[in-house]
């Protein structure tokens, strides 16, 4: 018998997560980042994901669930962290999938319509939506986030 032919190099994970209603769940990856986990953390992990850091982050103290930090990236994806604690997301562009489906820009499908002060709204399985002019989904998020009514 011949040698062994060298072992093939294992493909490295698809890079991207997807949006949940319980947190994050990389490509290519039983693990997860659910929420509760810390801030610090959650954000070298989603950068590594999307494969660059952050746009911007903002504190806004006047949601009704306390302090809140908004770390975003520039695909319209907004991680929400609580008392240093991941605690929701929200998408407003278009590219980011999330779970269920849905996706900024597409036409929810097998929803119900709510009108609210924000608009018309849906639930999924734990995941959110608004649609605007009663066409397309504007923006989606699960967990803490912090819109005024």
């Amino acid at each position: 018998m011949g040698p062994t032919p060298p072992a093939e190099p294992e493909a490295p994970p698809p890079a991207g997560l997807t949006p949940d209603a319980t947190g994050l769940q990389p490509a290519g990856s039983p693990l997860r980042i659910d929420f509760g986990r810390a801030q610090d953390g959650v954000i070298a992990a989603v950068t590594r994901l999307l494969g660059s850091a952050p746009a911007s982050r903002t504190r806004n103290g006047e949601c009704g669930a306390g302090l809140v930090t908004a770390v975003r990236w520039e695909n319209g994806l907004t991680l929400n962290f609580l008392e240093g604690d991941f605690r929701g997301w929200v998408v407003d562009r278009p590219g980011q999938p999330v779970a269920g489906g849905f996706a900024v820009g597409t036409l929810p499908e097998n929803v119900t319509l709510e009108d609210t002060t924000l608009g018309q709204e849906f639930s999924s399985g734990g995941v959110h939506g608004l649609v605007q002019d009663g066409a397309t989904i504007d923006t989606l998020w699960a967990g803490t986030t912090c819109f005024f009514r």
